[in-house]
């Protein structure tokens, strides 16, 4: 601990901005000059991400709260300027075995009415700006297929991006292996890697250089960094990565209906008046007649 002590007072004393290859812990915003960054699209985002992008080389791994609140959305800009450099996207979709039991549905609830997860929509994609041409699409049958379709996609010299997701059960250690490999591998080419999991495996251990934990609020996507090179990010970020249109606006509320008016009712000198008077008119229309 004295060594310790006096190597930090050293170092205080000492000008070590000048000091080469010296990170500093709080010091997370600078690159790597040997990594590329593209850019999310989102300025906002970009300010919290060393290097102020999406990593090329290393695994980026997004958990999700809730499926289809605008996780394959934030990542549309960062492929579609992969596709318009010449390079090709591969998606490896959720395996069969992640869908869900009937056995563990509510009742009255099928299996496809279920949104486990979200999958790519061919015409989001085109409208964000990607080519299609240079997408390639893997539904794997198994767990085993999919870690298969992972690895080798990595493998590929022409590959520019990967979207996969993790399957499901196999355990924290299992899962780790798996994204140790692929951490390893998209280094070998330096393309980006998107890992989608499941919100509960927020606790797991994970070899991700970057980590972001994403639920909606709002109408807005909150982008929690959970891991990242450097000091944490306390509060989330807030990104609208669908049309402000899409937002559910409250319907207005009706006025609430006016209270009717209290039926008045006649004192009985009222009362007797009016009877006296209607009896002068029936006795003079029968005098008249």
């Amino acid at each position: 601990m004295r060594a310790a002590t006096a190597l930090v007072s050293l170092l205080q004393a000492a000008d070590i901005g000048a000091i080469p290859n010296l990170w500093r812990g709080d010091d997370w915003i600078q690159a790597d000059s040997r990594t590329d960054y593209t850019s999310c699209g989102h300025e906002d985002l970009d300010r919290e991400l060393p290097g102020h992008g999406w990593p090329h080389g290393q695994l980026v791994e997004l958990l999700v709260d809730h499926p289809g609140i605008g996780e394959l959305s934030l990542l549309l800009p960062a492929l579609a300027a992969v596709t318009h450099s010449g390079r090709t996207c591969v998606w490896v979709l959720p395996c069969q075995e992640d869908a869900p039991a009937t056995a563990r549905l509510p009742q009255g609830i099928m299996p496809q009415q279920v949104a486990t997860h979200a999958l790519p929509y061919a015409p989001a994609l085109v409208e964000a700006g990607i080519d299609l041409a240079r997408n390639i699409f893997v539904k794997p049958l198994t767990a085993r297929e999919s870690g298969w379709a992972l690895e080798q996609s990595l493998r590929a010299a022409h590959l520019g991006a990967l979207v996969g997701w993790l399957p499901e059960g196999a355990g924290a250690d299992a899962d780790f292996r798996s994204l140790r490999r692929l951490h390893l591998l998209a280094q070998r080419h330096r393309v980006l890697v998107f890992i989608l999991r499941n919100a509960r495996h927020a606790r797991a251990p994970s070899p991700a250089a970057l980590r972001l934990q994403l639920n909606e609020e709002n109408g807005q996507l909150q982008v929690r960094l959970l891991k990242r090179r450097g000091r944490p990010l306390i509060e989330p970020v807030a990104l609208q990565v669908h049309p402000a249109r899409w937002n559910p606006t409250p319907t207005p509320s009706a006025p609430p209906p006016k209270p009717a008016p209290e039926a008045t009712h006649p004192s009985l000198p009222q009362m007797l008046q009016m009877l006296s008077s209607s009896a002068g008119r029936s006795l003079r229309t029968i005098l008249t007649n």
